[in-house]
């Protein structure tokens, strides 16, 4: 049974086989008969070049056949029966896309260079190696490459080179496609790392080109969460237009257990028998994956247990300095020594807070007392003041009245009449007086 089978030979590449036995397990030495090794798909930057990494191989006994005629490099469009949109032999004003063929045939090397590629021409393209018409050796070379384009470039890709390290030396690579290496993009950081920039054209196992550019920098805790740009820039042609995509990156700095701490609560002094939860803080990148308790013992660290808390229900034998170490796979970090203090008896210990609370508040209702007494008092000294100065003008209204109606009488009184007695007179008095002195 005749069959046509294709596989992957080398680093990915398509290869096309002519094999005969259905189950038969493909093996390098057949990858080197009728083979071509290219990208399965290429992206092309519209107004820009392209180029296409292409290889083939062929059976030994037509190397001889090649060496010996004029090879030329044909690209079809959409299939081995479409149209020929590119021949190496003829010029770009009888091509349909201009190009020239960069790699050397007698080599077997088809790489081929279109000067650009629009929207209108995404397909499949297959590269046909064909000698003299008198020559047999013409093959088409399937499945293929897919060509496809866009008119905003891909984005850089930012990746760390290895892990960064809080304190050590690291570096950031972003890298663009170059799909025109003879006009590569032009890659520029936007950051606050300093450093130093290194930048390189490469061809990666594809054949594919790409714009590299390296930044080597001392990682600090400052830079973690810190975001990195990476701009590249795509010149259409020469002296033409430009075009920018850009890439971001956040820092992941990893460092060791900082800030580290041991709480307690409650705070304090605590009594017997009650419960106290110890708990310890970290700040840590990755985050801590251990945590221990020790206890200071007459200045001898004396582990206790692994948690982030620690329940105890206190006792005498409880009390001392307590402290926490936080680990993770950069190092360690201690806290500082904390106290936890052993309350015994609980009412003598209130006893100096409760008399102090008593004292205060008899101090509260002596000053109350007073200030109640002596507003009762001011108001009496009041009402009394009233009153004596109220009997002392009724007193001296009475004085005026007494002597002013006794003297008025004394002047009203009238004459005794000759011969007649007054009844109203006094026998002792004036009158008798008169009568006596009569003639």
């Amino acid at each position: 049974m005749h069959i046509k089978e294709k596989t992957l030979c080398h680093f990915g590449y398509i290869c096309d086989l002519n094999i005969h036995d259905l189950h038969y397990s493909v093996t390098g030495a057949l990858c080197q008969q009728w083979s071509l090794w290219m990208p399965q798909s290429i992206v092309a930057v519209g107004g820009s070049c392209l180029m296409v990494p292409c290889r083939f191989q062929i059976p030994a006994e037509f190397d001889a056949t090649l060496n010996n005629c004029t090879p030329h490099g044909l690209w079809k469009k959409h299939s081995e029966w479409g149209n020929i949109v590119f021949h190496s032999a003829q010029t770009d004003a009888k091509n349909i896309i201009k190009g020239v063929m960069l790699g050397n045939l007698l080599n077997k090397n088809c790489t081929t260079i279109f000067n650009s590629f629009s929207a209108g021409y995404d397909d499949t393209y297959i590269f046909r190696l064909e000698c003299a018409e008198t020559n047999p050796l013409k093959y088409n070379f399937l499945p293929g490459v897919n060509i496809n384009h866009t008119d905003t470039p891909p984005k850089p890709q930012l990746i760390p080179m290895g892990n960064i390290m809080e304190g050590e030396w690291a570096r950031l690579s972003c890298s663009a496609p170059a799909p025109c290496p003879t006009l590569p993009p032009s890659l520029t950081w936007t950051s606050r790392l300093g450093g130093s920039v290194e930048s390189r054209l490469q061809e990666g196992v594809d054949g594919l080109m790409t714009m590299t550019s390296t930044l080597t920098f001392t990682a600090s805790l400052g830079h973690h969460g810190l975001m990195v740009k990476c701009a590249a820039c795509y010149t259409l042609q020469p002296g033409g237009t430009t075009k920018t995509t850009q890439g971001n990156l956040t820092l992941n700095v990893l460092y060791a257990p900082k800030n580290t701490v041991a709480l307690s609560n409650p705070t304090g002094p605590v009594p017997e028998g009650r419960a106290v939860t110890l708990t310890c803080q970290s700040d840590a990148n990755p985050p801590v994956e251990r945590y221990s308790w020790y206890k200071d013992i007459s200045g001898k660290e004396t582990w206790k247990a692994n948690g982030k808390t620690l329940v105890l229900l206190v006792s005498k034998a409880d009390s001392g300095l307590y402290l926490c170490e936080a680990h993770n796979q950069n190092g360690s970090q201690r806290s500082k020594a904390m106290p936890l203090e052993f309350e015994s008896d609980q009412s003598f210990k209130m006893a100096p807070y409760i008399i102090c609370g008593v004292m205060v508040l008899l101090y509260v209702l002596t000053v109350t007392v007073d200030v109640y007494k002596y507003k009762s008092l001011s108001r009496r000294l009041k009402q009394i003041e009233l009153s004596l100065s109220g009997k002392a003008d009724n007193t001296y209204t009475n004085l005026r009245m007494a002597s002013t109606s006794s003297d008025y009488d004394e002047l009203q009184m009238p004459r005794a009449v000759p011969g007649k007695s007054n009844s109203h007179e006094n026998p002792n008095g004036i009158g008798r007086g008169r009568e006596r002195a009569a003639p």
